[in-house]
């Protein structure tokens, strides 16, 4: 009893040790998850920065500016007559170019007729450099046209009398409202000032500012070259792309080692596995299930040449009278022997021998008669995707064999022509084959092969062989011209 009490005592503290044990974690390796690759080869969005307007070259942003109006003289010497009394008709030309969405600069021309103190009409011409200040181009940060512009100016410029001949120097000032009618013309209307000295007219004193005219113009601004302003895209998207697809490929290049090193090792058992059956003679059994991945799949057709050698050899002998040593004659019961011949294009041709009898046909494979009529293995002409051209026009050499021996022993040939079915719709890889098959037929009849002796069809889009582009062919057979009569003799 005592032991039992011991041994109780002994289990409950090995399990209340076990359990006051945390648990230590056994795998600290991190592992990247590439879920979204798909969403990293995606474009990008183009973001922004605000406020930021790329500066524009020297061909852009150009325009000209056509305006007329009216102009009041107002000099030191008054003289008796309002503001309304001295108003007279301007007009203005300017050329200037917008530096930024909000500075600017212009050349401009104005002149025209006033009345000086004296209430005489004279003629004046005004040429000044300004420089425009646009309060409200900072919206180009954050669309890409601004209807409205409100554009404080000042410059500096020469301003002549006609009469006198006076050139004073003279400042001016003022501001313009736009609206932007089109992408290349705007409305605009300016209140301006212009001061010079008191002389300007012949009344007053030199050297003294005292001479203003005061105009209220409207016209038209016609803007050339490039227009608008290219808002700065944020790079930092881009960035943090690339850092994300720089990561990916270094995760994708560790599992192409990765992928790359259990290859080399499955290659190697399989050199060994080869090697077992070999030394067991199994490898003519099972060495197809060690095919690797390049050699399955491979039962596309390909040109059989032994096999036009073979049909050559027998149609060498196609007179033969069935007394050969194969022993073609066959005894009936009571004596006698009866020779046969049967049709060409029968399993028992005598163009082929008795098969049952002629070990030699019955081990060609070349020979070997399909649908009873085809002479030998068809011969296949590949063609590139979607085309009537060759894959390689090399192979155009066995059209010169196939015209020789078809000419020689009085054959006709049969060109069908085929399309790939996993590509193209129907109505497409029906002519497709057509013309696959024109264009070998042609080729045999150019080289001397009668038309009258060729057969042409398409058979239109076709899975029947592995890689798809098998399927791409136009195939030769050949036939007997006509078949001949079975003949008994007694």
């Amino acid at each position: 009893m005592t032991k039992r009490i011991i041994f109780i005592f002994a289990a409950l503290c090995s399990l209340q040790a076990r359990a006051s044990v945390r648990p230590a974690q056994a795998d600290t390796v991190r592992y990247t998850s590439f879920t979204d690759a798909a969403e990293l080869l995606q474009p990008v969005q183009p973001t922004h920065l605000d406020g930021v307007i790329l500066p524009m070259r020297g061909s852009g942003n150009w325009f000209v500016g056509i305006a007329g109006g009216s102009t009041a003289f107002l000099g030191t010497l008054l003289g008796c007559e309002d503001l309304f009394g001295r108003i007279e008709t301007s007009y203005s030309l300017a050329v200037g170019k917008w530096f930024t969405p909000s500075v600017g600069a212009r050349i401009n021309y104005s002149g025209s007729r006033f009345k000086d103190a004296r209430l005489s009409t004279q003629r004046y011409h005004y040429v000044h450099a300004d420089l425009l200040w646009n309060v409200l181009g900072r919206g180009y940060a954050r669309q890409e046209q601004v209807r409205w512009g409100l554009v404080p100016f000042a410059g500096i410029g020469l301003l002549h009398h006609a009469t006198n001949g006076h050139n004073p120097f003279a400042v001016s000032y003022g501001v313009q409202g736009q609206y932007r009618i089109s992408r290349r013309v705007s409305a605009v209307a300016e209140l301006s000032g212009t001061t010079t000295f008191q002389d300007f007219d012949g009344y007053g004193r030199a050297n003294r500012l005292g001479d203003h005219m005061l105009s209220l113009t409207a016209g038209f601004t016609f803007h050339i070259g490039k227009t608008g302003w290219k808002r700065a895209v944020d790079a930092a998207p881009y960035i943090r792309r690339s850092e994300r697809l720089a990561e990916y490929v270094d995760f994708l290049s560790e599992e192409n080692r990765r992928y790359a090193g259990r290859h080399d090792c499955d290659r190697r058992t399989l050199a060994e596995l080869k090697k077992i059956l070999e030394i067991e003679g199994l490898l003519d059994a099972y060495g197809h299930i060690l095919q690797e991945d390049g050699e399955v799949g491979k039962d596309y057709p390909v040109n059989n040449y032994s096999g036009l050698n073979s049909l050559r050899a027998r149609l060498k002998n196609r007179q033969w009278d069935g007394t050969s040593p194969l022993d073609t004659t066959e005894v009936r019961p009571g004596g006698g022997s009866v020779s046969v011949r049967v049709e060409a294009g029968s399993a028992n041709s005598r163009y082929g021998c008795n098969a049952r009898r002629d070990s030699l046909t019955a081990d060609s494979v070349a020979f070997r008669p399909a649908g009873g009529e085809c002479i030998g293995a068809p011969v296949y002409f590949f063609f590139s995707l979607n085309t009537a051209r060759l894959t390689d026009p090399s192979q155009l050499v066995n059209l010169d064999e196939l015209v020789r021996v078809a000419t020689k022993y009085g054959l006709t040939v049969k060109v069908t022509g085929a399309a790939d079915s996993a590509t193209g719709t129907v109505g497409i890889n029906d002519a497709l084959s057509v013309s696959r098959a024109d264009y070998i037929a042609s080729e045999l009849n150019k080289r001397g092969l009668p038309s009258d002796r060729i057969t042409k069809t398409g058979e239109g889009g076709i899975s029947d062989y592995v890689p798809t582009e098998a399927n791409r062919h136009s195939k030769v057979e050949l036939f007997f011209d006509k078949l001949e009569k079975t003949e008994i003799h007694p």
